[in-house]
């Protein structure tokens, strides 16, 4: 079809498509024609199949990547609440014990603290939602300014899952620590820290 195009006064830089139910061998093939015919201007031949497979699978492993990151760092975190929280509460072992051994009803006892349960939420959240906004935005103009055409949408949903779960962390690790405080023995508390 060479001759049919030099007739018509194509430009010399062409492109065609074509469409295959089987690339890999469609590309095979048009080498093979293209050899044979003796072309000797210089051309290009892209598997588009086989660069959309190619970016797919770059995709996933930057995805999965990105899962494990931040997998591992949820973990991190976790674990890095849960140590901080059970400490604070072992350290003052000795004061709840003394305010148990004088009267505090167990009620006020689990709403002193569930009141210091939120009470890290809350601080958690102070300095955490407006430093997460704030790193959004500025994720988003090194986007825009790089090139990248996206609006700014602000991350509501994430927000939402991020403070559930910190408060879901948090009062997970204040029933673990209160029930070994209500399952030690208040004169023994007292005793040891007196030593």
């Amino acid at each position: 079809m060479k001759s049919q195009f030099d007739m018509l006064g194509a430009p010399e830089k062409l492109g065609l498509t074509f469409w295959s139910d089987n690339p890999g061998k469609s590309v095979e093939q048009m080498k093979t024609i293209i050899d044979g015919t003796c072309v000797t201007s210089g051309y290009t031949l892209y598997n588009v199949h086989q660069l959309l497979e190619e970016s797919r699978n770059i995709l996933f492993i930057v995805n999965l990547f990105t899962a494990i990151f931040v997998i591992m760092m949820t973990l991190i975190a976790v674990a890095n609440v849960f140590n901080t929280i059970s400490t604070n509460i072992k350290l003052r072992r000795r004061e709840l014990a003394m305010l148990r051994s004088v009267g505090m009803a167990e009620r006020d006892f689990n709403k002193m603290i569930r009141f210091e349960c939120a009470l890290y939420g809350y601080r958690t959240m102070l300095i955490g939602l407006p430093a997460a906004g704030i790193l959004s935005w500025l994720i988003y103009v090194g986007i825009d300014a790089g090139g990248g055409q996206v609006r700014y949408v602000f991350p509501w949903s994430s927000i939402g899952v991020s403070i559930l779960g910190v408060f879901l962390v948090i009062f997970i690790t204040m029933l673990y620590v209160v029930s070994k405080i209500k399952k030690e023995n208040i004169i023994d508390a007292l005793r040891d820290d007196m030593i």
